[in-house]
């Protein structure tokens, strides 16, 4: 038996799929999906925090909630 602890989302969702797991699946897809938004988000607060003149800070921040906004709330979940 495979412990999914230890594989990435990505591989856990394969591996659901190739089992017949479709559902849970698309769960491991979302995971996946979060997990890359987290780390955009972590990168793009970092530029702005550490990078980016004062004045441009608001709007780039506003932006970065917007596409994070996108991937946590898509409007295209798959049922």
């Amino acid at each position: 038996m495979i412990n999914l602890e230890n594989l990435t989302a990505t591989e856990a969702e394969a591996l659901a799929y190739s089992e017949g797991f479709p559902g849970t699946a698309r769960q491991f897809a979302r995971i996946a999906d979060l997990q890359r938004a987290l780390g955009q988000a972590v990168a793009a607060l970092e530029e702005i925090a550490y990078h980016m003149p004062e004045k441009h800070r608001p709007g780039a921040a506003r932006e970065t909630l917007a596409i994070i906004e996108d991937i946590v709330n898509p409007k295209d979940l798959p049922k």
